[in-house]
């Protein structure tokens, strides 16, 4: 039986930036750089929404 689910789309914090909308990171040479967040491009916030597919079986133990 295959089920179906889908989960509608709501607001969420930005999990990279934690909020903030501000993105710090480590440059090669050691230097920390503040930069607009990539994922949520400075708001903080962002849309999640999933989609899934379920496969059930029934558990058959093999016969020996």
């Amino acid at each position: 039986m295959i089920q179906k689910i889908e989960k509608s789309v709501r607001v969420a914090l930005c999990r990279k930036c934690f909020g903030t909308g501000k993105y710090r990171h480590e440059t090669e040479d050691g230097k920390e750089v503040v930069e607009c967040c990539p994922q949520c491009e400075g708001s903080g916030r962002v849309t999640v929404s999933a989609k899934m597919e379920y496969d059930i079986r029934p558990y058959r133990q093999k016969e020996q």
